[in-house]
């Protein structure tokens, strides 16, 4: 399914569906030059010689929400500004009206599921947008309230620009496992990273997969400094998954989503991002069990290595060709440049 992020894109058995992949805005700024010196051979230099960092516009806190204290909807929202605020990314704030789109669009997903005896395969790919049904509403269904995202939030009164939207299953276990089952993927994970938005809304249903579906949207994007680097797993980080979750579109055209292959032929994904707008280039990216000197066999995920071409410029996925290790800690080192500035980072994480 092709995303809605214009600039770029449970239970092992359920698929997650996502339409939020992408990123925006502006790069880093270019070195500064060197001066001359004024009298005799040498030079010096007059101003920095490394690039000029631009600062970031971030959300650091948020209103308190008025999801109930114990509700999966505020079990969610904790858990994806937790992991925002891992990664060095802004939070998000409770949009009322986000919330009444995403209610309604659960609604209509419900109500025509042709697995609720309705008529619409969500699953399936509308031929007229290149995304699945999940995200795409039609007029001639009951239930409608706009096709796109931003349409159906416009409806229930939201003021900002842009929206885009995740679909994902708890499975009955609630927003522990929806969420896990997302940051576990690689396109619902790049999703949930993206920079600029500021707001968020969310439906929970009570159908037999538990359907949570939501929204983040923004008037005026939130940004990161030009010298953002952030990496997911986090440094030190613990109990961290170990394969790949399954998700439509399927980042892995070689391994099929109706067996047993994501479980038994990807590790858990290890993810750097960058500023939005910028440009990543990996020049090395390994993942080595503490101890041994072997970097595990894995595949480097861009938006120019992969064929689905959903990822945007400003971030990199390394997934292991196997399953990681469980209670096992992972040394992960990654050198490469933004925008043709080097940069490097090593950090460690342990499996649950």
């Amino acid at each position: 399914m092709k995303t809605n992020f214009k600039n770029t894109a449970v239970l092992a058995a359920i698929v997650v569906l996502i339409s939020a992949c992408g990123g925006g805005g502006g790069g880093s700024s270019p070195a500064a030059p060197v001066g001359t010196g004024q009298g005799g051979g040498n030079t010096t230099p007059t101003g920095p010689t490394g690039p000029v960092v631009t600062p970031g516009d971030l959300q650091t806190s948020v209103p308190a929400w008025t999801y109930g204290q114990s509700s999966e909807q505020a079990a969610y929202i904790t858990a994806l500004n937790n992991f925002r605020a891992q990664i060095g990314l802004g939070l998000l704030a409770q949009s009322a009206q986000l919330d009444t789109a995403a209610q309604n669009h659960l609604a209509y997903v419900l109500a025509n599921d042709v697995n609720n005896g309705g008529t619409v395969n969500m699953s399936a790919v509308d031929p007229a947008s290149g995304r699945n049904f999940f995200h795409i509403e039609n007029a001639s269904n009951q239930l409608f309230t706009g096709v796109q995202e931003l349409d159906r939030a416009k409806s229930a009164g939201y003021a900002g620009t842009f929206v885009g939207e995740e679909g994902m299953f708890g499975g009955g276990k609630g927003a522990e496992l929806a969420f896990s089952s997302v940051t576990s993927t690689i396109y619902h994970r790049a999703g949930l990273m993206y920079q600029g938005v500021r707001d968020f809304g969310i439906a929970v249903g009570n159908d037999n997969s538990q359907t949570f579906v939501i929204e983040m949207g923004y008037g005026k994007p939130q940004s990161n400094a030009s010298d953002f680097l952030g990496v997911y797993p986090a440094d030190k980080q613990v109990s961290v998954g170990l394969s790949t979750g399954v998700e439509l579109p399927n980042p892995f055209p070689e391994l099929s989503t109706n067996n047993d292959d994501f479980p038994t032929k990807t590790g858990y994904p290890v993810s750097v991002v960058v500023k939005e707008g910028s440009r990543l280039e990996a020049l090395s990216f390994t993942i080595t069990e503490v101890g041994t000197s072997t970097p595990l066999v894995a595949r480097l995920l861009t938006s120019d290595s992969y064929p689905n071409r959903y990822l945007a410029p400003n971030v990199a996925f390394l997934v292991a060709s196997a399953p990681l290790k469980s209670s096992t800690a992972y040394r992960v080192a990654f050198s490469g440049r933004v925008n043709n500035n080097l940069i490097s980072k090593t950090w460690t994480f342990s499996t649950k």
